[in-house]
């Protein structure tokens, strides 16, 4: 008999397998008073910070590889801070060298009581759903890196944006 673990996207206790990519998770209510927002069409910083955020949760890392010279490796973290919750990328600018390393908040949330799981599940999905509207981006090719999030997890949040992928 399966019984849910105690967090806000829940894997099923009989479903959860190391091998097992596409689990069903339960996806949890986006909480009342998070109201998401995408930082490049709300800028909620007025200079954009060069610096990675000090209080931060690893979510997970995602990798699209169109080609061997072609591909993006995007870390996702959680902020909390004293206005509210901020999703940021961290990722590597490998077109010319020196290589270095860059910091983007993607998207924004008041402040608002639920589990940080939640939270950052509404936050990545409002940014995925606008950037695969106007980039085009698509779905990922593989979870490279598991931390607050499963792969499955992950996965699920994946399948409310890309239907097909």
């Amino acid at each position: 008999m399966c019984s849910e673990q105690n967090s806000s996207i829940n894997l099923l206790s009989c479903e959860r397998s190391s091998n097992d990519l596409n689990a069903l998770v339960y996806f949890p209510k986006r909480p009342k008073h998070l109201h998401p927002e995408i930082e490049q069409d709300k800028p909620l910083l007025t200079r954009p910070s060069t610096a990675a955020p000090r209080k931060r949760i690893f979510l997970f890392s995602a990798e699209w590889a169109w080609s061997p010279m072609n591909n993006r490796l995007n870390h996702f973290y959680l902020n909390p801070n004293q206005t509210g919750w901020l999703l940021w990328s961290n990722y590597t600018e490998d077109g010319n060298p020196p290589w270095t390393w860059h910091w983007e908040l993607l998207a924004y949330g008041s402040r608002c009581k639920a589990h940080e799981k939640t939270i950052a599940t509404h936050l990545l999905l409002e940014f995925w759903k606008w950037e695969a509207e106007h980039y085009l981006a698509g779905h990922y090719d593989k979870v490279s890196r598991s931390g607050l999030f499963s792969t499955a997890e992950v996965n699920t949040i994946a399948r409310k944006v890309w239907k097909d992928g």
